[in-house]
């Protein structure tokens, strides 16, 4: 359609058919007045249904035996902490490698040093007197290989060039 026809058009093109609104409310109500005299739903119930269905239920009930529960929480648990037993002696006695406690507190230590950003005077600091000078740094020989060995891990070339 043009656009010129569009702007010709006054109504909308939707009817109602005669007398709607008139009626509808009477085809309302008699469509609920059919649906309440509907006699069956579909669904009976046997007569003196409720009146003894209970005695029914507690008969079925005493007629069954009792469920015995074969295995007991109590069977778990003991079978349950020996195998844990078994475990814990497994990994006490048969590790492949001993690790002893001052290597793991000297790699946490290192660890420890190494990510946060302390300053050799701050950690000087911590230190007392006499460990300090038992250190002796001065009078320690380190070797050829252990030396490169650091400088090819821990230094750059960056690090190297003097500004």
């Amino acid at each position: 359609m043009k656009k010129s026809k569009l702007e010709h058009i006054k109504t909308s093109g939707f009817t109602t058919p005669k007398d709607y609104f008139s009626t509808v409310e009477e085809q309302i109500l008699n469509e609920t007045s059919l649906k309440n005299k509907v006699d069956k739903a579909g669904f009976v119930v046997p007569d003196k249904y409720f009146d003894t269905v209970d005695q029914d239920i507690l008969n079925r009930l005493e007629n069954d035996t009792p469920v015995i529960n074969l295995r007991s929480r109590r069977t778990f648990y003991y079978v349950a902490g020996i195998a844990a037993s078994l475990v814990l002696m497994l990994n006490v006695f048969y590790t492949s490698e001993t690790i002893t406690i001052n290597d793991v507190e000297t790699a946490s230590i290192e660890n420890y040093l190494e990510d946060s950003d302390y300053t050799s005077y701050e950690l000087a600091a911590l230190l007392t007197e006499d460990e300090l000078n038992s250190f002796n740094l001065i009078n320690t020989e380190i070797s050829e290989a252990s030396i490169e060995d650091y400088l090819l891990n821990h230094v750059t070339i960056e690090d190297l060039i003097i500004e």
